[in-house]
């Protein structure tokens, strides 16, 4: 997560984004934030071009004996591992070869996950040795083909946050994370709010000095529509809107949906909300506006390029807005877990830890405390806890009823 050099791309199956031409634009690390070019919502953004080659029909082949690792991402991705991550393992165990099969965008993310279901079904090894693949991983060790870990295996999962490492149902490592942040500018926000409450009463006292984007749109805006909407349920139910789904609930967001309906006319241009996560930080970087909600990685590797002014801070608010991590997982069939139980444990030490965090902006998939204090004291505002998202059902109703009750117009196809 530190202002390292390398801008920030789209992450294991998130979409594209199109960035400025001349200093590209971070895009994002998670599918939960795709940006688009700037629009006034809700008009209709433009259909996406068609891919230029079709996704492979089938991964990559590998050599025989290697222990295969399959990542799907963006050259950041590529990159973190081909030359850093992997190299510096290489020194700790020279004799263990991972190799590295790279699926560019996550193209190819279903022909693994079928090739390990037909290796499955045919009792025979997928060659798949490791895989960063999101919710592919749970739906895999449902079905059987994902190794559930625990600390028994990799002791230093003890020092990953619980509910990060819940969330897949132990079949997977959360290695590295991001979340959305509040980034304001310190030169005009002296007192910058630190609650929701705050936040809420910070947009109504100051006109035209905030926006985020439609919830469709990218997961800086989606995030902020779901703390807004959090107003109204109780504790006891959130677990709940962020694994299961029941359309009778969404009757705890009405108090939500009049708070932004209240925000409206205080948002930047009376109700701009510019059409993905990288034209909010342009509409911050340029000065329209003096706060957002952004993502922490694609923000600070804005900073690092200097595409924000050096007065922009970054800081998460109480309760934290929702955040989340890149996951790996074994395949049951691999013949080599011992071997990556050790990989695994020493990928959750500070060291390759903290060079997810100098490399990529990411925070580390350790809990923050067990990072070097220095690392601590330079992300005190950003490193803390973050919350989870609705399930993928509550997600789709909350993008379409925020059009219907905030924009005013259906959601654009």
């Amino acid at each position: 997560m530190a202002l390292g050099a390398l801008a920030l791309l789209a992450a294991c199956g998130s979409p594209n984004a199109t960035a400025p031409a001349v200093t590209s634009a971070p895009a994002p690390t998670t599918a939960a934030k795709p940006a688009a070019a700037a629009t006034t919502a809700p008009a209709a953004a433009p259909p996406a071009a068609a891919p230029t080659t079709a996704p492979a029909a089938a991964p990559p082949s590998t050599a025989t004996g290697d222990i295969n690792f399959y990542v799907g991402g963006d050259v950041n991705i590529r990159d973190l591992w081909q030359k850093q991550l992997l190299p510096a393992y290489k020194k700790v165990k020279p004799n263990v070869n991972l190799n590295l099969v790279f699926d560019e965008h996550g193209l190819s993310e279903q022909a693994v996950f079928d090739k390990l279901a037909a290796a499955k079904q045919a009792n025979a090894p997928s060659g798949v040795d490791l895989w960063e693949a999101g919710g592919r991983l749970q739906q895999g060790g449902t079905a059987g083909l994902i190794q559930k870990v625990t600390s028994k295996e990799i002791p230093n999962l003890d020092k990953v946050p619980k509910d990060s490492l819940d969330r897949y149902g132990s079949y997977a490592v959360p290695y590295r994370a991001s979340s959305v942040i509040l980034a304001y500018n310190s030169a005009e926000v002296k007192d910058p709010p630190r609650t929701v409450d705050d936040l809420i009463a910070w947009i109504k006292n100051n006109d035209g000095k905030f926006t985020y984007n439609p919830p469709d749109k990218g997961g800086s805006g989606g995030n902020f529509v779901t703390r807004m909407l959090e107003l109204g349920i109780p504790q006891d139910q959130l677990t709940f809107f962020q694994t299961d789904y029941d359309e009778s609930k969404e009757a705890m967001w009405e108090k939500g949906w009049q708070v932004m309906q209240d925000l409206h006319p205080h948002i930047f241009q009376n109700g701009f909300y510019p059409a993905g996560n990288i034209p909010v930080l342009q509409t911050l970087g340029k000065g329209s506006i003096s706060m957002a909600p952004v993502w922490s990685d694609q923000s600070l590797s804005y900073l690092a390029q200097k595409l924000l002014p050096p007065e922009v801070k970054l800081l998460q608010i109480d309760p934290p807005f929702a955040g989340s991590a890149a996951y790996l997982g074994i395949p049951a069939d691999s013949k080599n877990k011992e071997v990556l139980y050790e990989f695994l444990n020493w990928l959750l030490t500070p060291e390759p830890q903290a060079t997810i965090v100098d490399q990529i902006n990411g925070y580390p998939g350790l809990d923050w405390k067990y990072m070097d204090p220095a690392v601590q004291a330079k992300y005190a505002d950003v490193a803390k806890a973050y919350s989870f998202d609705f399930s993928p059902q509550f997600g789709n109703d909350k993008n379409k009823l925020w059009y219907e009750k905030v924009a005013g117009t259906p959601q654009p196809s």
